[in-house]
């Protein structure tokens, strides 16, 4: 039997992916990086899952990569190369939330990065310190970290490798929500039971593609019409008047789509 080193939970529309190396403090391997994508991938794949929740087992999230595994061997870099684009998280049609209940350092942070909306307890140690053991940073932060919080702030964390605090790390924009670290997990689900029952699959799906889309987008007149005719189109779904009916008898919408819906190539 193949060693887990992620398990994963399901409460009915939400999931739940633990980094599961507790002894090691969820130290990241090669493995834990196929057994993450490939879970990520399958609940993606579940037209039941509407949201995603990634946090670590006991009191970290996880201390970054195993420093025991001989990082020179070419085939622990295996993993690291996106063969798949389509796996991408942000390619992926569910909202990512990370829990991130504890110290979250290297490639923990750069992984978290990816995903949609990040939770942090207040005292995590957080730290992109690829610089302080002789490599640069991966998974795509020098050009995502200056994107989300700024060049100047991305540059000094990426840099120096220093560590900060949850807290500061809340304030730079690393993440979304602070809280305590026995709360993490508890706001992270809240918030995805939150998109589950409120939020219709097709209009997240969009929201999703244009919000990462247009990371790379710098015509605005472009960016703004897309986005018309995007909202035009899932108005023609039906989803605009479930809504609205659900908010008028305040009752929990019944959407009509899934997740799974793609925005027309021809509205582009």
């Amino acid at each position: 039997m193949t060693e887990r080193h992620v398990a994963t939970e399901i409460d009915g529309p939400v999931a739940v992916v633990v980094l599961d190396r507790p002894e090691r403090r969820n130290a990241y391997t090669p493995l834990m990086g196929a057994q993450l994508g490939a879970a990520l991938a399958d609940l993606d794949a579940d037209p039941a899952i509407r949201a995603i929740v990634v946090t670590g087992r006991d009191a970290w999230f996880s201390v970054g990569a195993d420093l025991d595994i001989d990082w020179r061997e070419r085939g622990a870099h295996g993993v690291e190369t996106l063969a798949d684009p389509g796996a991408a998280p942000w390619n992926l049609a569910t909202p990512v939330i990370g829990a991130i209940n504890g110290d979250a350092i290297g490639v923990a942070l750069t992984w978290a990065m990816q995903w949609d909306i990040r939770v942090v307890a207040e005292d995590a140690r957080l730290a992109f310190s690829f610089n302080r053991i002789g490599i640069i940073p991966d998974r795509n932060s020098t050009w995502l970290l200056p994107r989300l919080i700024g060049f100047a702030p991305a540059m000094d964390l990426l840099m120096t490798g220093r560590t900060i605090t949850g807290a500061e790390g809340h304030r730079l924009g690393l993440a979304t929500r602070l809280t305590t670290a026995d709360a993490v997990l508890a706001e992270a689900l809240a918030a995805a039971r939150d998109i589950a029952d409120h939020c219709a699959p097709a209009s997240v799906t969009a929201t999703k593609r244009l919000m990462y889309e247009f990371l790379e987008q710098n015509d605005r007149l472009h960016a703004y019409n897309y986005e018309r005719r995007t909202l035009n189109w899932i108005r023609t779904l039906g989803e605009t008047v479930r809504g609205i009916a659900a908010f008028k008898a305040r009752e929990k919408p019944r959407w009509g789509t899934s997740k799974s819906v793609e925005i027309p190539a021809e509205l582009r």
